[in-house]
């Protein structure tokens, strides 16, 4: 039995589960007991990956865009860990603003006479194909 809607005189929206010969029967508002009729429902069809929120996008742009991480599993081979933040950042929509920092920080580092950093040794995967 599918799920139908109703709308009160006052306003107030219900659902009823019911079966299609109850469809057309005038239902009685649980909130005021007033007459109600059908109204058009709405439906989503969705697949895929989820649909983040406002809220959920809002606390994702308060996080540092430089601190993102790729799972491991999400790692193509031999992937470095600034490579895999930036391919990290790029997957959200915020590749260039990645890219903004880390060059800001590298020409903070030239301007401060600080060594760049080293990578970690031995750069060479850790398994065989």
């Amino acid at each position: 039995m599918p799920i139908y809607e109703w709308q009160c005189g006052d306003g107030h929206f219900f659902e009823l589960l019911a079966s299609a010969s109850e469809v057309n029967k005038r239902r009685r508002c649980p909130s005021c007991g007033a007459k109600s009729q059908r109204v058009i429902s709405t439906f989503a069809i969705h697949g895929g990956a989820p649909i983040p929120t406002a809220s959920e996008r809002a606390a994702a742009r308060e996080v540092d865009v430089t601190s993102l991480k790729l799972p491991n599993f999400a790692r193509l081979c031999a992937m470095d860990d600034y490579s895999a933040t930036r391919l990290a950042a790029h997957k959200v929509g915020r590749g260039p603003e990645f890219d903004d920092k880390m060059a800001a920080r590298k020409e903070r580092q030239i301007a401060n006479d600080q060594p760049p950093r080293k990578k970690a040794p031995g750069g060479k995967p850790k398994h065989i194909h």
